[in-house]
C-alpha cells in the first residue's frame, strides 16, 4: 500500500505549526476585540439610560422637598416649614459626607494580597542561581544524562 500524497508529513506539519499559532493568536485577539467593543456599546447604552432616571429623580426628590414643606405649611408659617426641610436636608447631607469620607478612609487601594504574592514569586525567583561550576565538555552548556543541571 502506498502513502496518500495528500497528507502532510511530520516536518512539513511542524513548519506550518508557527504560522498557525499567530494565525490563531491574531483571529483570537480580533475575536477579543469585536467582544469587547459591543459590550462596550452595551454598557454605554445602560449609563445613559440610568442617566436619565437619576435626571427625573432629581425632579421627583425636589417634588418631595416641595410636598415637604407644603405639609409643615399647613402647621407653621411657609417660611419656618422652608427652614426646617432645609435643615433636615443639611443634616441628611453632613450625614452622608462623614460616611463617604469614613468609607474612603477604611477603603485601602493598596493591593496588599497581590503584593504578597509578587513578593513571594521574587523571593523563588531569587533561588533560583545559577550553578558556579565550568562545564566540563568545551561546546555544550546541557547537562549529560545522569549529570546535575545548570540551574538549581
Amino acid at each position: 500500500m502506498s502513502k496518500k500524497r495528500d497528507q502532510a508529513g511530520t516536518f512539513e506539519l511542524l513548519t506550518r505549526l508557527p504560522q498557525q499559532i499567530v494565525t490563531l493568536a491574531k483571529i483570537e485577539y480580533d475575536n477579543a476585540k469585536r467582544e469587547i467593543v459591543s459590550k462596550a456599546k452595551k454598557a454605554g447604552i445602560g449609563a445613559g439610560a440610568i442617566l436619565i432616571a437619576l435626571f427625573f429623580v432629581f425632579f421627583m426628590l425636589e417634588a418631595l422637598v416641595i410636598a415637604a414643606i407644603a405639609a409643615l405649611a399647613l402647621v407653621w408659617p411657609w417660611w419656618l416649614a422652608a427652614l426646617v426641610v432645609a435643615a433636615a436636608l443639611l443634616l441628611l447631607a453632613a450625614g452622608a459626607i462623614f460616611a463617604g469620607i469614613k468609607l474612603i478612609k477604611r477603603g485601602n487601594p493598596v493591593p496588599e494580597e497581590t503584593l504578597e504574592r509578587v513578593g513571594a514569586d521574587i523571593a523563588a525567583m531569587s533561588e533560583v542561581r545559577v550553578n558556579a561550576e565550568t562545564p566540563r565538555s568545551s561546546g555544550t552548556q546541557m547537562p549529560q544524562a545522569g549529570e546535575e543541571g545548570n540551574w538549581r
